[in-house]
């Protein structure tokens, strides 16, 4: 999913834990483990629907959806 700092427009990967439920945002190579109240600083850009649905169901209430959201398409496997 990709995030957006609403202080300073920084755009920034970001990955459900795998091994808990909370967000890892990676500025460059370099990740952290994002507070939920942290979250009220950015917004969500574009994710998957399954992301969105992990979102939700993880406690990111700050973490609102951009006004220019977009969905990124499901790839499928074979």
């Amino acid at each position: 999913m990709l995030l957006r700092c609403r202080i300073d427009n920084l755009l920034l990967d970001a990955w459900p834990n795998p091994t808990r439920p909370t967000l890892i945002a990676y500025d460059g190579d370099e990740g952290f483990e994002m507070e939920r109240v942290e979250a009220v600083y950015y917004e969500l850009v574009a994710a998957t629907p399954h992301e969105l649905d992990w979102v939700e169901q993880s406690g990111y209430r700050c973490l609102r959806l951009a006004p220019d959201f977009s969905f990124i398409p499901m790839q499928r496997t074979a």
